[in-house]
């Protein structure tokens, strides 16, 4: 009877280490891929021409189709592609993300830039302990904030189409709009860590499949927390 107790005690904590592996190793590859979106964002921002880039609405439409894509794509051929495929695919998602930040940062001193950084370094870090502590299934939640993060990107592009329709920066319409899709960015992203813990118990045991499901997961939230970031940024980023 002792040695069972013993055993099972013993494989919980094997688990509860490999759980907490994998999502320091996803982390970790969030991290690196987060310093890529910074490097190709501070490269771009005198590159680039950004006031053409943020006032052409084809651009924003080809970004808004070009990531579901993207990880459609991926996420159908994970269980076949190499550990390094999927790494590549994260570093050029990370860059594809930086030319995106440049174009938003471009016009915002970067005092606030940094200000609104460490902002999102806190909100984010507290929704993934929260999404990775919770007992509560976040998946009903998480419907619900992703039909209202479609809602705004709907409305995004039909503003970026017809810009007189657009509330005034700053606005109570535009804050209320931003408040809204920042709370449903928040549930996705605490959703998205507790997703990661299950995704772990489902193919434990497996390591191969894991790192690239850790890569996979970290390309998820480095998207969250750019999403994150640029709408704290059109909140907190005047002077």
């Amino acid at each position: 009877m002792n040695q069972q107790y013993n055993r099972t005690v013993a494989e919980a904590g094997e688990i509860d280490l490999g759980l907490k592996n994998f999502m320091l190793g996803t982390y970790r590859y969030m991290a690196l891929a987060m310093t890529v979106t910074a490097g190709v964002a501070f490269l771009a921002k005198d590159i680039l021409p950004h006031a053409v880039l943020r006032g052409n609405p084809f651009i924003l439409l080809g970004f808004v189709i070009a990531i579901p894509v993207l990880f459609g794509s991926v996420g159908a051929k994970l269980p076949t592609m190499s550990k390094a495929g999927v790494l590549r695919f994260l570093f050029i998602f990370a860059a594809f993300l930086g030319i995106f930040m440049s174009a938003i940062a471009a016009f915002v001193p970067g005092v606030i830039v940094a200000k609104v950084f460490f902002m999102t370094v806190a909100m984010f870090g507290a929704l993934s302990l929260f999404g990775y502590t919770t007992e509560r299934n976040l998946g009903t939640y998480a419907k619900y904030a992703f039909a209202a993060f479609l809602v705004y990107i709907v409305m995004s592009l039909v503003f970026a189409f017809v810009p007189g329709m657009a509330p005034e920066a700053g606005g109570a319409v535009f804050n209320t709009m931003n408040l809204i899709v920042l709370g449903a960015i928040a549930m996705i992203t605490a959703w998205e860590t507790q997703m990661l813990k299950r995704t772990y118990y489902t193919f434990s045991g497996n390591d191969l499949m894991l790192e690239k499901l850790s890569a996979y997961g970290a390309a998820s939230l480095l998207l969250s927390f750019v999403n994150m970031f640029q709408i704290l940024l059109s909140l907190f980023g005047r002077d």
